[in-house]
């Protein structure tokens, strides 16, 4: 009953030696002893079945299949009538049978069926202890935190719940807030790498509700915890290429190859560096060559083969059965690009198999769909209209399960409209296409229609302003297309009309948004010129006092990163913080060790960027 409702009396649910060890170090109120007939105590399995009867016999506990309940008004006046230090007992005990019984681990799809039962009590167990901000609390905190850390990577994960586990995550974070105010100064990270965990999982899950900008903020900072608990322990730079990969993965949805690719290779060298530490291939490698694969596909033009052979090198260090699908489904993606359709066509069986024996067949994972799109867009490439319509439709009935939370709730009947995210309007767009080949246009014409109003509504509140454009004038030429197939020379005007209209607003922003970054940058820029004169002279200087010349450059760097904290978002708050970045590297060791040609490229590297922000930039120096 405890475990269900989070109804806390400790003969209900038992504690195990641990916990009663960590129980002694909170005041309480201890549970009632009980003899037996013989004169002997009873232990504490013994009193519970002696209170579970009692319980039941009074009908204030109900028991069906096994399962103990208890009405909520019940629960809750049990709760009411427990003193601070009762509470934090009885929550003591709940969480470590929690514990005990929450066995999920996403690396091992055979803990997730059972967690399914499970995942809705740890839930409603961690947000009393959320709740309970009573300092003889403090201590389950962590463990509290860190169950609703991995009830939300299991609600994302598992459930594609993306609200329910941003919503756990930042109770997680939460909770971490608490235990670390109520902690002394000591050398344990545990709470601290607890809480970069959580901020890793949850810029994963922002970025899958299309929430970029939030998404690389979150991202941030778990790497800067991360690079800290680095720093100390070198073992920690696997969590530092844990995130670094996810940035990478975020840039290749915004379509920032070369920062994408930047990232994971980062990545991919700590991963390999540890490989060699330790003696053995680290299967997180392969996620990290599959994306820098996405990346070469991505490239115009795409280095498809390229992009294979890391894949297959991917898929020889895949051990994960969800990994491998993964890996699977892009080897389509390039295999179809290259023509080489049949293979195509294995991996996407193969990925498909594998993704039904994680999720079960009947499951509406987003990943079933990102490979029944797949199937569609080859059965598209062989005029198979017909299948690739059912694939495509499959995909969007997945879509738009998975997406519902982005539904408009202003529309009178949001149930049926379709949610407000581009893997939503890239299907219908793909089915618009189908349709238009086989010339049915009224039913192209509709999917286009359903695309664009999707586009409409997202084109002031999206983080990908780029992309939203493109994908409308994309659509208006298709829907051009469909009007003059229909013989409606009036509305392929009007779209031909549209189009011309976006495109010369789409050039007038680009205008007033690089005009708007130059101005804003100015201060900026600014610093930037002199803290770059600083360090080239430190870099080309031949004078004895080094140390002290260091020092004036660390000083000059502070400066420029205050600045960079204040500055907008843009190419040249970038090219300082990249800057910034590498010379902080480059200062870490020894003066005599200092890579004085890093540094001055560096500095080149910064002043071709502030030329093309209109700075004058001198490199003439005097020692």
């Amino acid at each position: 009953a405890a475990l269900t409702l989070s109804a806390s009396m400790s003969t209900i649910v038992l504690p195990s030696k641990k916990a009663k060890e960590q129980s002694t170090k909170c005041p309480k109120t201890p549970p009632p002893s009980r003899i037996r007939s013989s004169g002997e105590l009873l232990d504490e399995f013994e009193q519970s079945d002696v209170i579970w009867n009692i319980l039941k016999s009074f009908s204030i506990l109900t028991v069906k299949e096994g399962k103990g309940s208890m009405h909520r008004l019940l629960a809750q006046a049990l709760r009411a009538s427990q003193s601070e230090e009762e509470s934090c007992y009885h929550l003591k005990i709940c969480i470590d049978s929690m514990s005990r019984i929450w066995q999920f681990d996403p690396r091992k799809a055979d803990t997730w069926q059972d967690s399914f039962h499970v995942v809705e009590h740890v839930k409603s167990l961690v947000s009393h202890v959320a709740n309970n901000e009573q300092d003889v609390c403090t201590d389950i905190s962590l463990q509290a935190g860190i169950l609703s850390k991995e009830a939300g990577v299991f609600s994302a994960m598992a459930m594609n719940g993306f609200k329910e586990a941003q919503a756990s995550l930042e109770l997680a974070l939460k909770i971490f807030e608490h235990f670390q105010q109520g902690q002394k100064p000591s050398s344990d990270d545990s709470a601290l790498k607890a809480r970069a965990e959580a901020l890793h999982e949850l810029g994963r899950v922002l970025r899958y509700q299309g929430d970029f900008a939030a998404s690389e903020e979150t991202l941030l900072g778990a790497l800067s915890i991360r690079n800290k608990l680095a720093s100390i322990d070198v073992s920690e730079n696997h969590s530092v290429a844990d995130t670094l990969h996810e940035l990478g993965v975020l840039e290749v949805k915004k379509h920032s190859l070369d920062t994408a690719e930047s990232y994971l290779t980062r990545a991919l060298d700590l991963r390999r560096d540890l490989d060699e530490l330790h003696g053995h291939i680290d299967a997180d490698s392969a996620a990290t060559l599959h994306q820098l694969a996405a990346v070469h596909v991505a490239r115009k033009p795409p280095a498809l083969g390229q992009a294979e052979v890391l894949l297959q090198e991917a898929l020889t260090l895949s051990r994960q059965i969800g990994q491998r699908a993964a890996t699977l489904k892009q080897l389509a993606r390039v295999t179809i690009r290259q023509g080489l359709l049949d293979r195509a066509e294995d991996y996407l069986r193969r990925a498909l198999e594998l993704y039904n024996e994680i999720y079960g067949e009947r499951t509406m994972h987003i990943n079933v769909a990102a490979v029944k799109f797949q199937q569609g867009a080859l059965a598209f490439q062989r005029e198979q209209f017909e299948q690739a319509w059912i694939h495509f439709s499959e995909c969007l009935r997945i879509r738009r399960h998975v997406y519902a939370y982005a539904r408009d709730s202003a529309e009178e009947d949001a149930t049926q409209s379709n949610p407000l995210h581009l893997e939503v309007s890239c299907v219908l767009h793909e089915l618009g296409c189908v349709g238009f080949s086989q010339g049915l246009f009224p039913k192209a014409l509709s999917m286009l229609q359903a695309e664009m109003l999707i586009l409409q509504k997202m084109q002031d509140s999206s983080t990908q302003t780029d992309r939203v454009r493109q994908a409308m004038l994309t659509n208006l030429t298709w829907l051009r297309k469909c009007a003059k197939e229909m013989g409606d020379e009036a509305a392929a005007t009007q779209f031909a009309a549209e189009r011309a209209q976006l495109k010369s607003t789409a050039k007038m922003t680009a205008k007033e948004t690089t005009y708007g970054e130059h101005s804003a940058s100015k201060s900026l820029q600014r610093e930037a010129l002199q803290c770059r004169v600083h360090v080239r002279q430190f870099a080309l200087s031949k004078t004895k006092n080094a140390l002290l010349d260091r020092e004036v450059v660390l000083g000059r760097l502070s400066i420029l990163a205050g600045e960079i904290d204040r500055s907008p978002s843009g190419s040249m708050k970038d090219a300082a913080q990249e800057f910034h970045n590498n010379l902080m590297d480059c200062l870490k060791s020894s003066t005599d060790s200092i890579p004085r040609s890093t540094i001055l490229k560096a500095c080149d590297t910064l002043r071709d960027v502030l030329r093309a922000h209109g700075a004058q930039v001198s490199d003439s120096i005097t020692n």
